[in-house]
């Protein structure tokens, strides 16, 4: 049976590198959605409010591109994937600026199958 995957991917602070845990998680789940048929994937960076704003929207940039990176690596299309990225605005936990939260760094990944 067909599902779609969701999937969120944690990063260190002020870092955009996967970490052995996330090579695994993104495997997976790209195994899981090449068992059917991929029509669309999403990837949204996104960071704490431990820099400044506009760091945080290409850090947030690069988190996302890293993240669809590995994906194609792992076999999804390229062309059927999107990036976003939020900088530290939509955050997992709300904190006040300048605070570190390791829940709101990170990568949220959709990928719709049929």
């Amino acid at each position: 049976m067909c599902e779609n995957v969701a999937f969120t991917v944690y990063f260190e602070w002020d870092k955009s590198d996967l970490t052995a845990a996330a090579h695994d998680l993104i495997a997976s789940a790209a195994n899981k959605a090449q068992r059917c048929t991929i029509t669309l994937a999403t990837v949204t960076g996104y960071t704490d409010k431990s820099g400044s704003k506009r760091y945080n929207v290409g850090l947030s940039k690069r988190r996302a591109e890293i993240v669809r990176g590995e994906l194609v690596s792992r076999g999804v299309n390229g062309g059927l994937i999107t990036i976003d990225y939020k900088g530290e605005s939509d955050p997992a936990v709300q904190t006040p600026d300048g605070a570190r939260e390791p829940l709101n760094r990170r990568s949220a990944v959709f990928i719709q199958v049929r």
